[in-house]
């Protein structure tokens, strides 16, 4: 045994060899298993931190941090009045009352808001002289209030629920009724004088258009617009106050160097004006003021007539109303002359009935002028005050200036607001 003979029967009958198989996969179900697990674990974790962060938000509000409460409305207090706007002149109609809407937001627990008013020499708001303006809807409120002429202290309160052994929050501020004017046109009615000057009364104010375009009233000193100089209209407004006797208030929207093509429907200066006129409330203005030519020194009378007719007649019908007149002043004088176009363009208007008969400022000449020979000095900042006192008493009151008033001119000292309080009328 052991020849090759034994060798090869031994290779033939061998047994195959077997491959080996692979090792069988885990069942599926138990990743299954895994994922839920791993989901259920995320789900716990992020329920957790929601709920502690309803419990954080609870106890912030329930304690005020940050002043959430107040945020959040979630109160009893006034948090704005929205109008009219403190320090606001409002316009008079001819009973010598105001009628305008008061509108602010309110906490989310006020259920009742009421309002007293007190005149100037008033010391003292009563409980019995509290009345009830309206029940919110959601945060807001609205109401209506008559306001006299003059200026009076407004006061604003939660009505119900009314807190045991305390008072509601009061919020306060004073508003006046007389006389608005809004001023339209370029740099001599936006003011360009080196020579700033102040109201002697504190019953002239001014309306200035912040950022956002919302009006916000000072007390009538220059400067009357955003970057603007020295301006006639602090002086109009101390003549107009004491010969009229009541508050006086200017809303300044002139743009220097602009023409009256700058000033037509479509373009951001007309817009403006429309939105002004429309945010002063359903009283509105006395009147439009337009000081404008000097950068039109070269146009026709009839193409200068044409577009003031378009200004005036566009304002008209984006109000729905004319009763705001427009007063129109004679104004080219440039480079130490006047121009005829511009000057008959604006008669034109008056003799069309558009607007009325406004001062003539081309009578100031190159000595009332800065060396530039177009913007006033202050010597002619306070000739052109004059005249323009003049056309407002002749145009709109047909009250013609008593023949021994005195000059027109500047005041330098601010009144106290203790002065300020008191009504001279």
């Amino acid at each position: 045994m052991g020849g090759p003979t034994w060798l090869l029967a031994r290779l033939v009958v061998r047994p195959p060899t077997l491959r080996r198989l692979p090792r069988p996969l885990a069942p599926r179900r138990s990743l299954a298993m895994v994922k839920v697990g791993r989901f259920s674990s995320r789900g716990l974790v992020v329920g957790v931190i929601l709920s502690t962060g309803l419990v954080v938000a609870a106890l912030g509000i329930w304690k005020n941090w940050f002043g959430l409460r107040r945020m959040l409305y979630l109160d009893r207090r006034i948090h704005a009045l929205t109008f009219p706007q403190p320090g606001q002149v409002l316009q008079r109609g001819a009973d010598a009352l105001a009628t305008v809407p008061l509108t602010g937001r309110v906490g989310w627990l006020a259920r009742t808001v009421e309002v007293a008013t007190t005149q100037a020499d008033d010391l003292d708001v009563a409980e019995h002289e509290w009345q009830v303006l309206g029940s919110p809807t959601r945060t807001s409120f609205q109401g209506r209030l008559a306001l006299p002429t003059g200026c009076s202290r407004l006061f604003v309160r939660v009505g119900e629920p009314r807190p045991p052994q305390a008072f509601n929050h009061v919020e306060t501020c004073e508003v006046c009724v007389g006389e608005v004017f809004v001023v339209a046109g370029q740099s001599n009615a936006a003011g360009s004088c080196a020579t700033l000057f102040t109201a002697r009364s504190p019953f002239v104010r001014t309306g200035q258009l912040d950022d956002a375009d919302r009006l916000v009233w000072k007390l009538g000193d220059d400067p009357q617009t955003a970057n603007g100089g020295g301006s006639v209209w602090p002086l109009v407004g101390d003549a107009l106050v004491e010969r009229l006797e009541v508050p006086v208030g200017f809303v300044n929207l002139a743009v220097g160097g602009s023409s009256i093509r700058d000033w037509q429907p479509g373009t951001a200066n007309f817009t403006r004006l429309v939105q002004t006129l429309r945010a002063l409330g359903p009283t509105g203005a006395r009147a439009i003021l337009w000081h404008q030519g000097e950068s039109d020194a070269g146009m026709t009378a009839d193409d200068y007539a044409r577009y003031l007719r378009a200004l005036i007649t566009a304002t008209h019908q984006a109000l729905g109303t004319s009763a705001v007149p427009w007063v129109v002043a004679q104004a080219s004088f440039k480079d130490g002359q006047t121009y005829d176009g511009v000057r008959a363009g604006q008669q034109q208007v008056w003799a069309s009935g558009l607007a009325r008969r406004g001062p003539d400022t081309d009578q100031l000449g190159p000595a009332l002028r800065q060396p530039d020979r177009v913007h006033f000095n202050a010597e002619g900042t306070r000739a052109a005050a004059g005249l323009w006192t003049a056309a407002i008493l002749e145009a709109i009151f047909q009250a013609p200036p008593p023949a021994d008033a005195p000059p027109v001119s500047g005041g330098s000292a601010k009144l106290s607001p203790e002065t300020g309080r008191h009504r001279p009328f």
